[in-house]
């Protein structure tokens, strides 16, 4: 074994140019920033995206919780919040431009509950369909800035 890696030792290296030790190819450099590049835009918009969306679906997950709380008796406070969070989503969808119309309000002002939970799904369709086109449109965006198509 000894004078194996004794003539591994002794056998004379490959020479190469001098400018090509440490060095990237330039066709592998522009490869790896190119990635780069598509990597951090594709991160940038999915983290957006995912930020909105988990925004969105807590606050549907709150108001929930308070729609549950206000079918009680006496829970002038729960219908108080409740209607807070659907304000909050609504502005929050149309800050998105996203048109989902609010529950009818009663007499009392507050949102009338049994039409509330057809407005959680209208949120959650909307919800969903927005992000799916986000995510279609950024794997297209992606397809073009890696040259698969032009």
């Amino acid at each position: 074994m000894a004078w194996y890696l004794q003539s591994m030792i002794e056998q004379p290296s490959v020479s190469w140019d001098q400018g090509f030790h440490g060095s990237e190819h330039p066709d592998t450099a522009a490869l790896r920033i190119r990635k780069a590049y598509v990597d951090t835009m594709i991160g940038l918009k999915r983290e957006n995206m995912e930020r909105v969306y988990t925004y969105l679906t807590e606050l549907m997950d709150k108001a929930k919780e308070e729609l549950g709380h206000a079918r009680g008796g006496n829970a002038e406070h729960r219908r108080a919040a409740l209607r807070q969070h659907i304000d909050e989503t609504v502005a929050y969808l149309k800050g998105q431009a996203l048109e989902v119309t609010a529950p009818p309000k009663g007499a009392d002002g507050h949102y009338v509950l049994d039409e509330v939970a057809g407005f959680f799904g209208k949120v959650k369709c909307v919800l969903d369909q927005w992000y799916d086109s986000h995510l279609i449109a950024m794997y297209d965006e992606m397809v073009i800035l890696t040259n698969l198509k032009k």
